[in-house]
């Protein structure tokens, strides 16, 4: 393993560069460069969609769903009111017929005795 790091730091190892490089490399550039020509294009007009649209469609899918969570609560509270009438509904002919039952039962109790014993039995 360290012949391997050995090797690697001698190829790795900096080395100058060959005598007269920076004189070749000035020799090479051109004597007066041209100056890079910048053009300023200007900037094209965005139309009205473009400029807006975006924040147009997230400001109507935002009140798109607001509206429809609004919706979705009242129905269901509007359910709830049918199924909590419904269910006073079902109580309150529940307790009639019980009572109607029960005056049965009470003038049955408060009546004259049967004259026939064989009536009384169930």
């Amino acid at each position: 393993m360290t012949e391997l790091e050995n090797e690697l730091r001698r190829l790795l190892r900096p080395v100058d560069a060959p005598a007269g490089l920076a004189d070749r490399v000035m020799r090479s550039l051109p004597e007066h460069p041209k100056p890079a020509a910048i053009t300023v294009l200007p900037t094209p007009r965005r139309s009205w969609m473009q400029q807006f649209g975006m924040p147009t469609a997230l400001a109507a899918s935002l009140l798109a769903a607001v509206l429809l969570g609004q919706f979705t609560a009242e129905q269901r509270e509007l359910r709830a009111e049918q199924r909590g009438l419904e269910a006073s509904r079902e109580l309150m002919q529940a307790l009639r017929l019980t009572s109607d039952k029960l005056d049965i039962a009470y003038q049955a109790v408060q009546g004259p005795p049967p004259s026939d014993p064989e009536e009384n039995r169930s």
